[in-house]
């Protein structure tokens, strides 16, 4: 991160530190050793600090995340890049991942890694022009960017990159694999919404909670549980779906070891989102006692403060 010119400082490193991000990565990728790991830490850092990016204060504009963006969509969609000696230090870094997340794999999961990185992004744009428009979302319509903001369907491209393993390009588009990895980015993406909750309203930012508040016309107490619920329905969903991998095997013909790689990305689901809930629990980041080390740095950028802190016991 220092390298990259990502993390200048003292205050700045704090914050990252305080983050636990190489935990994140820790927990995500166990099984990663070596110059894979480094690339597992590097990517985790890489996606906290772009995040960041568009944390502006309520009512401003996140103009320098939006420039950003734009010009990583054009590095992953055709390798542009217009000012390679002047360009922002998260567009040099990535660069920098995105190259060694590519050695070794086919050009077919090139070009789907590359997809999926490009509706991560774009997905980025939507929210940050969703939310100056301040137009309450419903549950439905934030879950579904959601599933393009997390960044989870990256990771988990990149977690076959940290094994060694390709799932079947067909394969990996059917709906059964779909269904797998919306149920996987359902349970994280609100495992973190419940976590981030009192940094949002810190922030003024939406979350699923508040989504749930509306819709369902409840207090927050009683939105909470409900989300909770939401989570543990998904995981129950994917372990159901996983099952059925042995069944799914045979009736595409694969090969053992081709059913064992679709085994081992349903593991990788299931330890991203164990992962995300130990790591929720135990990193500062959404600790209650956040907001002295996450204070706006000296350029005015905001970080994430806490308020009253949500009760994490009843994710448990």
């Amino acid at each position: 991160m220092r390298r990259q010119g990502l993390v200048v400082g003292h205050p700045a490193a704090r914050r990252y530190l305080f983050s636990a991000v190489a935990d994140l990565a820790a927990y995500s990728y166990p099984d990663a050793t070596g110059e894979d790991l480094d690339l597992a830490f590097d990517t985790m850092g890489w996606f906290f600090l772009f995040d960041d990016l568009f944390d502006v204060p309520e009512g401003c504009e996140a103009d320098e995340a939006v420039d950003v963006c734009r010009q990583l969509i054009a590095l992953v969609g055709d390798g542009t890049r217009p000012h390679p000696d002047s360009e922002p230090p998260l567009v040099t870094a990535f660069a920098d991942i995105w190259h060694r997340t590519r050695a070794g794999m086919s050009e077919e999961w090139r070009q789907r890694a590359a997809h999926n990185w490009v509706d991560y992004l774009v997905g980025n744009l939507t929210e940050e022009i969703d939310r100056r428009t301040w137009v309450p979302q419903d549950f439905a319509t934030r879950m579904r960017i959601g599933h393009r903001t997390l960044g989870l369907v990256p990771s988990l491209d990149l977690a076959e990159r940290l094994g060694h393993f390709e799932i079947p390009p067909l394969v990996w588009h059917s709906s059964h694999l779909d269904s797998m990895r919306r149920a996987a980015v359902d349970a994280v993406k609100l495992i973190n919404e419940i976590m981030s909750l009192e940094n949002d309203d810190a922030r003024g930012d939406p979350n699923l909670v508040h989504c749930l508040m509306r819709q369902r016309d409840c207090s927050r107490q009683e939105a909470i549980p409900m989300a909770v619920a939401l989570v543990q329905s998904a995981v129950a969903r994917l372990h159901e779906q996983a099952r059925m991998i042995p069944l799914f095997s045979s009736r595409l013909g694969l090969t053992g070891a081709q059913s064992e790689k679709l085994h081992r990305y349903a593991t990788a689901m299931l330890t991203w989102i164990r992962g995300s809930y130990d790591w929720s629990r135990s990193n500062g980041r959404y600790s209650p006692h956040t907001a002295n080390a996450l204070s706006p740095d000296e350029s005015g950028q905001l970080h994430p403060t806490n308020l009253a802190p949500v009760s994490r016991q009843a994710v448990s």
